[in-house]
């Protein structure tokens, strides 16, 4: 222990003298531990933390399947994502025993609060088992009774913890009290404990979540969907019993959800519920976290380098410590000692960075990932940043460590220093095209999300987005199957809103293109007699206004558009996209024809092009537009207002508007279309963004690694160079040997990284618009980067060399 103590003063010591080296080495350690750690505390508390529920292990998500939705291409993507509908999930909770408990949630959006100050929040719908499935208690009172969560059954309300808090200053005394949701009055029964959440379900947009929700109800007072089978609204949370593995419960499953039904049309999928929750984000973080293992590879690399550089100068003091008695092993424990103390200091550093770059790393994160809320620097982070310190350290140690205590010492005390560097001049070489091939891999991913996020960007959506503001309003639930009232609602506001000064042209259109949700349905074309058994024509539905067309700059490319005389006395009429026609009637004109949508025979008015609705990156999707004057279902749909100028500033004459139309009526957002649309690929953006930073970061170390390994190898070979001048040699040709040198080396990298980056980039192709993992025209834009690095890197020690006065070397020598 003492001679460790030792050699860890005397590494101290010799570090504080070298101030200049020690200071870049903290500082290349620091950017390597700290931007891995950053993203692994993203990734620790999205994917690793353990959810905050005793036994978190035993909660699995239940999903029905579809096999048949896979031939859909409107459907497959979320052809193993159906919930359950509440009389299936009756039946499955009666029969199964494969779970301690069962249980089935949902979200809503209500009006919370009186009709003076109404608030827009989002709601909880959960069976009486679902604390019991969390295994969970209240913080005060009780949860739902099994008779309470019936058709008809008391309306009672949960509240949740920070609600309790917020709205209540933690009255103990309030339960038996009442809040008021869609002007009903809810008997309080119970306060959650703090930080229960039930995960993102998606309603509207991403800040529509159960996260925050204030209020809980029964959902089986549900009483619209209390005997509807085919309404899969509802998620499905167990908690397994004891003993049991998740196979043995997906077959019980299996059994009792099928209902007899072919195994081809109908299934089960059940997964851990922390797996499930971050199933769309999985795969992105382990590939940053491995861009960033990636960047402390180089880091650990280019520190090694540096130390082989500085080991150079060092030679003969290690030579006569050797000749002095110290064995090879002791000076190898004295070098790692020295490498472990810089990466203490750069853990240190880096675990500051790490601290800044996590709460950066989360504000910039797209709002969809889920356990955001659970990612901070804590005891699990500091240990992994401590434990990457440690084999950073022996990593980067190990090369000068070895080499060091090789050397002959009787060869190198005989030897100048510039001959003894340059016989390991060969190390680090070998390090330099080591660290970048690493950066090729990374510039390569780099380019290549660039290329296809600049691609992705230029989409055109199919409508003019720019001045366009979605107004998403509410109003009471009662209200909301009065079709006659709310078609008087939009036309007055309709008009109110298209009054105002600044405003060009206003609609109304159901589900608004890039809300983050969707309205399909199924078709049935005339003439067509589909086969039994075949996957039905899905298509997205929008209800829309006369006038959406033209406020929405939606192209119609033959037949028209909704007039005002398409109301509820005339022909029924559908304007479809081009996608759908060329679908349906390929090779035909579509107008004329007839499709079915909800129970009723439709004449195809108009065709109109192809609208992105979700994401640009996706393919386009046959589409059906129905004129709102005809509908005979409740609808909600958001008003579109397009501008002259910046749209956010006409929000309050917007709200005052609708409020005029209609006193009920609240506007509860709105949404600049363009904000929307880059909210679509935030995810593309976010990835984009932190591989560019690592790539640029690897690039900058390369390119310091090229230039500290080059300027040493002129320092040795001065001799050399001024006999070359002293032979006639010139300048220039000089220069170009010095570049030629590290042009070797850095083709020598660069061959090795674009084979690594050609085998690691595949992961990347799911991600890619397009562009292909092997697109030449990244991979040749990198190498001709690299090249002018390289150039750059080698320049001023080349200029230096050129610059030797041969007389002086001479004499020196």
């Amino acid at each position: 222990m003492d001679s460790l103590l030792q050699d860890f003063r005397f590494a101290l010591r010799t570090l504080l003298r070298r101030r200049t080296f020690s200071m870049v080495a903290v500082i290349t350690i620091a950017l390597g531990i700290g931007a891995v750690t950053s993203i692994y505390s993203v990734v620790d508390g999205v994917l690793l933390r353990p959810l905050p529920f005793p036994e978190a292990g035993r909660l699995v998500a239940v999903w029905q399947t579809f096999p048949p939705w896979l031939k859909v291409a409107e459907l497959a993507r979320i052809w193993d994502l159906v919930p359950l509908s509440l009389p299936d999930f009756r039946d499955w909770q009666a029969a199964q025993t494969s779970f301690d408990a069962v249980g089935i949630w949902s979200t809503r959006r209500a009006f919370l609060g009186g009709p003076e100050s109404p608030e827009w929040v989002q709601t909880v719908q959960a069976s009486a088992s679902m604390l019991q499935v969390l295994g969970i208690r209240p913080e005060l009172g009780r949860f739902f009774l099994p008779a309470e969560d019936v058709a008809g059954g008391p309306p009672v309300a949960v509240l949740s913890h920070d609600a309790w808090i917020a709205r209540f200053h933690r009255d103990p005394h309030v339960l038996g009290s009442s809040v008021l949701l869609e002007s009903v009055p809810y008997t309080i029964v119970g306060v959650l404990p703090p930080g229960v959440s039930l995960g993102a379900w998606l309603s509207y947009r991403p800040l529509d979540t159960a996260e925050g929700a204030p209020v809980w109800t029964p959902v089986g007072q549900d009483s619209v969907n209390a005997a509807q089978r085919n309404n899969h609204s509802f998620r499905a949370l167990g908690r397994l019993k004891a003993g049991v593995s998740v196979a043995q419960a997906r077959a019980e499953t299996d059994r009792l959800l099928r209902g007899g039904r072919d195994p081809a049309t109908v299934g089960v999928r059940l997964t851990s519920w922390q797996l499930d929750q971050a199933r769309e984000v999985r795969a992105p973080l382990w590939i940053l976290l491995a861009a960033a293992g990636v960047l402390l590879l180089v880091s650990c690399v280019n520190v090694a380098t540096l130390l082989l550089g500085e080991a150079a100068t060092r030679a003969h003091e290690m030579a006569a410590r050797v000749a002095l008695g110290a064995g090879r092993l002791r000076l190898a424990r004295q070098l790692l000692t020295e490498s472990l103390a810089l990466a203490a200091a750069g853990a240190a550093a880096g675990t500051v960075l790490a601290w800044w770059g996590t709460r950066v790393l989360v504000a910039l994160a797209p709002p969809l990932i889920p356990g955001l809320s659970r990612v901070h620097v804590d005891a699990r982070v500091l240990a992994f940043a401590l434990a990457a310190a440690l084999g950073t350290g022996v990593l980067f140690g190990l090369a000068p460590a070895l080499v060091m205590s090789r050397a002959a010492p009787g060869a190198v005390l005989r030897s100048s220093a510039g001959s003894s560097a340059r016989h390991r001049g060969a190390m680090p070489r070998a390090l330099v095209s080591a660290q970048l091939a690493l950066s090729v891999v990374l510039l390569v991913g780099a380019g290549l999300l660039s290329r296809s996020f600049a691609k992705l960007t230029a989409v055109n959506p199919g409508f003019r987005a720019d001045h366009l503001l979605v107004v998403r309003v509410a109003y009471p639930v009662a209200r909301a199957r009065d079709t006659t009232w709310i078609r008087e609602v939009y036309r007055s506001g309709i008009e109110r809103l298209a009054a105002l000064p600044g405003v060009t042209a206003v609609a109304a259109g159901s589900v608004a293109p890039f809300s983050q949700t969707a309205s399909g349905t199924s078709v049935e074309i005339e003439g067509r007699n589909d086969e039994p058994g075949a996957p039905p024509r899905t298509v997205q539905q929008r209800t829309v206004t006369a006038g959406y067309f033209d406020a929405m700059e939606i192209p119609v490319l033959a037949g028209r558009a909704f007039r005002n005389a398409d109301g509820a006395g005339a022909p029924p009429v559908a304007v479809i996209s081009q996608a759908e026609a060329r679908r349906d009637w390929p090779g035909e004109s579509a107008l004329g024809r007839r499709l079915r949508v909800y129970g009723a025979w439709r004449a195809v008015v108009g065709i109109v092009a192809d609208v992105k609705f979700r994401k640009l990156r996706a393919a386009d999707e046959p589409a059906v537009y129905l004129p709102a004057a005809q509908a005979s279902y409740e609808w909600r749909t958001p008003f579109l207002v397009r501008t002259r100028g910046d749209e956010r500033a006409a929000v309050p004459a917007i709200r005052a508007a609708v409020h005029e139309a209609a006193p009920s009526v609240v506007v509860v957002g709105a949404d600049a279309m363009p904000d929307l649309i880059r909210l679509s690929y935030a995810d593309e953006r976010y990835r984009t963004m932190l591989v560019s930073l690592y790539g640029l970061i690897a690039a900058a170390l390369a390119a310091v690694g090229m230039y500290g390994v080059t300027s040493r190898a002129v320092g040795s070979r001065m001799r050399e160079m001024g006999i070359r001048v002293a032979l006639g040699a010139t300048a220039s040709s000089v220069r170009r040997l010095v570049v030629g040198y590290t042009l070797m080396g850095a083709t020598f990298g660069a061959g090795m990284g674009v084979a690594a980056a050609l085998a690691a980039t595949r992961v990347l192709a799911p991600y890619l618009f397009g562009v292909s993992s092997a697109d030449p025209v990244t991979y040749i834009g990198i190498l001709v980067l690299l090249g002018a690095v390289a150039v750059a890197a080698s320049w001023i020690p080349a200029r230096r060399a050129g610059r030797v006065e041969p007389a002086i070397i001479l004499r020196g020598e």
